[in-house]
């Protein structure tokens, strides 16, 4: 990504110097007619401002795919990035909830221990005292 910044400045100033450069024609046949003269041979015929919009067109073409090129990679590279940004998102959601979930789990087993704790240290006392109650009850009865 920094190295895209740094190019772009540089793919710019070349864009201008093309411009401003004078254009060196393919070696070839070419003649200078007035209007009304027959060509000397089979070809096409442009005048200088379509003979220079066809050579700066040439020129710039590569710069014209370069800067293509750099335009899609920054497209893919915001996408991406916004992708991985997504995912760590969804991410710590995922991690904040599994801890959560852990701890509510571990505090539950800890009440379940101490309620199997005083359950086995006190579960003794509910039978008891129904038993109590009830030798009570009998030699109330048993009296009267």
């Amino acid at each position: 990504m920094k190295l895209m910044k740094k190019l772009r400045p540089f793919l710019v100033l070349l864009l201008i110097l093309s411009f401003v450069s004078v254009s060196v024609a393919s070696p070839g046949k070419y003649a200078r007619l007035n209007e009304g003269e027959v060509l000397p041979w089979d070809g096409w015929c442009f005048d200088g401002n379509a003979m220079a919009e066809i050579v700066a067109d040439k020129e710039l073409e590569q710069q014209r795919c370069e800067l293509t090129v750099l335009k899609r990679l920054e497209e893919q590279q915001a996408k991406f990035d916004l992708q991985i940004g997504q995912l760590n998102a969804t991410m710590e959601y995922e991690i904040q909830t599994r801890d959560t979930a852990i701890r509510s789990l571990q505090q539950e087993n800890l009440k379940i221990e101490e309620a199997l704790l005083h359950q086995n240290k006190f579960g003794w006392i509910a039978p008891a005292s129904f038993g109590v109650i009830i030798g009570a009850l009998t030699i109330f009865l048993v009296t009267l």
